[in-house]
């Protein structure tokens, strides 16, 4: 979460009407796209969460300073809800900002610390009435290096979109609400920005790892993937299609170069006789493994 002094202005992005009916010139360069954009929304969260993350309480301008001095006391027991009114919300495929011109400053988001956002029936402090807004968690990491045990800081919030707030163009549904098209704009503004993959999603370390024939010019080596290496001659890996270019009827190995040396599932390379009546094999052979037929 980042600070940002200036009001973002409209003309530093492209209209998402506007970039859905071209093609752009390229898709990794030029203006961001601006998803959702609405004046005079509220943020609704609790004062404490707000006055743990700096950033967002700027927003309430003078107000803010006056209420950072309060002591850690207080704010443990504080359950406090309350609504930062004025504040300008931007949904562009670069990142989430919020604005407030009256407090001349605001806050950018980075999509892959949104780590929910969701739909929501609440009351705004100070109001009886029921609205809906966009309930969102932000992750809000310290600045060490948490440890894997910890659990990662997040705050909560909702935006609360004006009453007269209007429908965005384009219309999808008929049933679209202005609060459902900002839902809509943050899902694919996040899809544009997938979580990073950490480094024990890649590899667990358990067991032997391969790499695939793109990354050594055709050459299956032990490394970093998912798959087992292919059998010498190939081609790169033997299907139903092709076996009886390597094993015989009895399963024996009939190609060119050693047969395969990687461990084979249960049941590999086992040739059993069509079972007759009763579990009895055409050899003769009794299945004791199996259940006898029964009227």
């Amino acid at each position: 979460m980042e600070v940002i002094r200036s009001s973002p202005e409209a003309s530093s992005f492209v209209p998402l009407a506007e970039h859905q009916s071209r093609t752009p010139s390229s898709f990794y360069s030029g203006p961001p796209v601006l998803y959702y954009h609405s004046q005079r929304c509220k943020i609704v969260i609790l004062e404490r969460e707000l006055l743990a993350a700096p950033a967002l309480n700027a927003l309430r301008g003078q107000e803010a300073t006056n209420n950072a001095a309060l002591s850690h006391d207080q704010q443990d027991g504080d359950e406090k809800e309350i609504a930062i009114s004025g504040v300008d919300t931007w949904v562009t495929s670069d990142k989430f900002l919020l604005f407030s011109p009256a407090a001349s400053t605001g806050v950018s988001i980075p999509y892959p610390s949104i780590s929910l956002h969701a739909l929501q029936r609440l009351r705004v402090p100070d109001s009886d009435a029921e609205v809906q807004g966009l309930y969102m968690q932000v992750a809000t990491p310290d600045a060490g290096a948490p440890s894997a045990d910890d659990e990662e800081e997040c705050l909560t919030m909702t935006v609360v979109l004006p009453a007269d707030a209007a429908l965005a163009e384009p219309v999808e549904r008929e049933t679209d609400t202005p609060t459902q098209q900002l839902y809509d704009a943050v899902s694919a503004c996040s899809n544009l920005h997938p979580d990073p993959l950490d480094q024990g999603d890649e590899d667990d370390g358990d067991g032997p790892r391969f790499v695939s024939a793109e990354e050594h010019d055709g050459v299956f080596q032990l490394g970093n993937g998912g798959l087992p290496p292919p059998v010498d001659g190939s081609s790169g890996w033997i299907t139903a299609d092709n076996m009886d270019q390597f094993f015989d009827a009895d399963g024996n190995w009939i190609a060119a170069g050693e047969p395969p040396s990687f461990p084979l599932g249960p049941g590999a390379g086992t040739v059993r006789a069509r079972e007759g009546e009763n579990g009895v094999e055409e050899n003769g052979v009794e299945d004791e493994t199996k259940w006898r037929k029964t009227d």
